[in-house]
């Protein structure tokens, strides 16, 4: 990890979120593209907003790289807040192969476009096809579509109210106002950030579930289709406990990610779980 990026990510004093909220005349259009005051897109102190819900991608690495993203981003000045120009982040993104340190053409965000943004490049870096087709979303959609991409959705007020559990990556949202970039390994959980592992953690719903939800609403494709007998895990190996058992012929909803062993996120019963690739194949 570059020594820019291990300061902020390992930080024992601040513990620092990516954040951008407004231009520099302290409004949220009309401003000089780039960030001419250094607040725009900053790396800042944690605050509440307060969150409504903590999105975590389950694999580290991959979370990581968007800590980094957000890291970069918020460093290079040429990136500035405006809502009327919220996608010339992404664009400049693109052409500076995915890489914020890179752009040289001042540009524009707002806080959800630039998360979105990074999530998205995060997706080419690492050949994930549901990040790479996450949109640039709003607060009111962000939930919804990060999730369906393989996101975590924690509510647990640990999560919400204070630093000690979060891990770098950690998309901070309040739904329909604002969201940020978690940048710091939280006190509580740094023995669990090993960003060369891809565990998958088990997430009860917050809400009830109806018992005919299943019949009501279908998850939409891409599906693995089960070729052989198989065990649903917790997570992506066989020392993960049992969840279930898939049959052959049985479609098991999929969230574009294989892991570096070649294990599938998957969800079963309203979780995220794992099926080995060798019982398996991805199908639309």
């Amino acid at each position: 990890m570059a020594t820019n990026h291990s300061k902020y990510i390992n930080s024992t004093g601040t513990h620092y979120i990516s954040n951008s909220g407004k231009d520099e005349n302290n409004a949220y259009t009309g401003g000089e593209a780039g960030d001419q005051s250094g607040h725009e897109w900053e790396l800042k102190a944690w605050y509440n907003r307060p969150w409504t819900v903590v999105l975590r991608f389950p694999d580290q690495a991959v979370a990581e790289t968007i800590a980094r993203l957000g890291i970069d981003a918020a460093l290079n000045n040429l990136i500035g807040y405006d809502q009327g120009q919220r996608t010339t982040y992404w664009k400049q993104l693109k052409a500076a192969g995915y890489d914020p340190s890179k752009i040289t053409v001042a540009c524009e965000e707002d806080c959800t476009a630039g998360v979105s943004a990074n999530v998205k490049a995060a997706g080419f870096i690492h050949g994930i096809k549901a990040l790479q087709d996450v949109s640039i979303c709003s607060s009111r959609n962000m939930r919804s579509v990060f999730t369906k991409a393989g996101f975590l959705a924690l509510t647990d007020s640990k999560y919400l109210t204070g630093t000690k559990y979060l891990l770098p990556g950690d998309v901070l949202l309040y739904e329909n106002h604002h969201a940020a970039t978690n940048i710091t390994v939280g006190s509580a959980v740094r023995s669990s950030w090993n960003p060369g592992t891809a565990p998958v953690p088990v997430v009860t719903p917050t809400a009830p579930v109806a018992p005919d939800a299943e019949k009501q609403v279908q998850p939409e494709g891409p599906f693995i289709s089960v070729t052989g007998s198989v065990n649903i895990r917790k997570g992506p190996d066989t020392t993960y406990p049992v969840l279930g058992v898939a049959k052959r012929g049985d479609l098991l909803h999929y969230f574009g990610y294989t892991f570096p062993n070649g294990w599938f996120l998957v969800e079963y019963n309203r979780q995220l779980a794992a099926v080995s690739g060798k019982y398996g194949k991805a199908v639309q």
